[in-house]
């Protein structure tokens, strides 16, 4: 349990540094488009000075020499990018020997005491003392180093806390010298103050560290009495705290993992053990949950005015999906029955209201109304084939078509006028595969020469309209 938490902290770090590495390439390859910039701008500057020169040279006298401008080589911007061979070093030298250093001393802390449990050498209570002492030593040293050294610091701190995690556990599970409410008390405190510390350091890690403690705490000590109530209560109470961390740091790895432990356990509870007895209660939850992710995700971009970008943008639509995905476990039992026709008609009216607020309240975000009215019309479009069938299908298929196609040559968006040809030949596929056998001769006829003319006309529209087509891209691409 011990080495596989560790390497589960290993990872997570590992994954967020390797974000921090392809930022940090970002930005450095933006800095050398800006350096290749001021260099054509000092070539422009020389140019216009020698031509100046040539200009009122008949005024100078003939022992007057022009003298060119020289290459001013202190001014001018070195490449910033650096070799790849020393990216790597650094890589190795500064996170990744420090990140496998902590886990294999923690897993040695492990093996040690394990083999001090095996062989009776010494009593249960002085092998949990001299776990915490290990881990305060860990503690010490990195409030010692943390003035020169940060990075290493921040380090041997995460190393301290994982321990005093697991040696908490390990008293209250395997020698029960802990009650309940002393372990439960304890891991909440070493959860608060690793936050506290992820604050002062500045440091994402070792936030996700104390995240995935607190998480793995009801796991740890838990009695197994199926109140899912409070258990989700102290998720709850958990996101509350990750949502302040991402206002006051903008830590958005945080966000995600914390959005996807939070939803996997809802949904794995509402798979495998909801009762319908409970839907007020899971409701409750879910509306919170998708609350507090909404807000984490874009509400803080929206109240300090600020674009929204690609990031919180994923992760708002990925917290629609997962949260309309529990909703269909809610509301339907998990068994998709009639009652998923139901939901999914309201997830299209909802997509749908979202959009229109995006277009009202936030005209600028023009990606975020075009993901949600997609959503929206994926919506209808699944509602309409579960609500009815046959002719019924292929009508409404067409309709919405008509509509979609006309909206993009309305609204200029290319993407309705795609997803219209789209939803065409899916209705002519379904026609051709599915309804062929049960159609009568006068359903395929209408519906055969529906789908064509329908073709026909978005052709001509096509060609009609194409060159204000083209000039529309071509605007929208300057």
């Amino acid at each position: 349990m011990r080495f596989a938490s560790g390497i589960l902290v290993f990872f997570h770090v590992l994954i967020f540094m390797t974000e921090e590495q392809k930022k940090i390439q970002q930005l450095e390859d933006e800095l050398e488009k800006l350096s290749s910039q001021l260099n054509h701008y000092r070539q422009q500057v020389s140019e216009l000075k020698e031509k100046s020169y040539l200009q009122d040279n008949t005024r100078k006298t003939p022992e007057e020499t022009y003298i060119p401008s020289q290459k001013n080589n202190n001014w001018e911007f070195p490449s910033h990018k650096p070799e790849s061979s020393l990216n790597l070093e650094n890589f190795i030298g500064l996170k990744l020997l420090h990140l496998t250093g902590i886990v294999v001393l923690v897993v040695g802390i492990s093996i040690g005491v394990k083999y001090a449990v095996d062989k009776e050498l010494i009593s249960p209570v002085t092998r949990i003392m001299l776990a915490y002492i290990a881990g305060i030593i860990l503690y010490l040293l990195s409030l010692r180093l943390k003035r020169k050294f940060v990075l290493f610091s921040a380090i041997l701190f995460s190393g301290a806390m994982a321990s005093l995690y697991f040696t908490t556990y390990a008293a209250f599970v395997y020698y029960h010298l802990f009650s309940f409410g002393m372990a439960f008390a304890g891991m909440v405190v070493i959860t608060i103050f690793t936050i506290y510390a992820a604050i002062k350091y500045n440091k994402q890690e070792i936030a996700i560290l104390g995240m995935i403690g607190a998480y793995g705490i009801p796991f740890l000590i838990s009695t197994n009495s199926d109140r899912a109530d409070l258990f989700f209560a102290y998720i709850i109470f958990i996101n509350c705290g990750i949502v302040f961390l991402s206002y006051k740091k903008a830590w958005k790895g945080m966000v995600r993992l914390a959005m996807l432990i939070s939803w996997t356990l809802f949904l794995g509870w509402a798979f495998s053990r909801y009762d319908g007895t409970m839907q007020l209660e899971a409701i409750v939850i879910m509306s919170i949950f998708y609350l507090l992710f909404a807000i984490a995700s874009i509400g803080f971009a929206i109240s300090k005015k600020q674009s929204i970008n690609f990031i919180e943008l994923q992760h708002f639509l990925l917290n629609n999906i997962l949260c309309f995905t529990a909703a269909l476990l809610i509301f339907t039992d998990s068994k998709m029955d009639d009652r998923s026709i139901v939901v999914t008609g309201t997830a299209s009216i909802i997509f749908a209201v979202q959009a229109l607020s995006a277009k009202v309240f936030l005209p600028k975000e023009k990606l975020l109304f075009n993901c949600l009215l997609a959503f929206a019309v994926l919506s209808l479009v699944f509602y309409a084939g579960m609500k009815w069938d046959g002719i019924s299908v292929t009508t409404i298929w067409l309709a919405i078509a008509v509509i979609l196609f006309a909206s993009g040559v309305i609204g200029k968006m290319s993407w309705l006028r795609l997803m219209s040809i789209i939803l065409t030949g899916v209705t002519l596929a379904k026609l051709i595969i599915v309804d062929r056998s049960r159609f009568t001769t006068e359903q395929k006829i209408i519906s055969y020469i529906a789908i064509g003319i329908l073709l026909l006309v978005l052709s001509f529209f096509y060609q009609k309209f194409k060159q204000t087509i083209s000039d529309n891209k071509e605007s929208s691409q300057a």
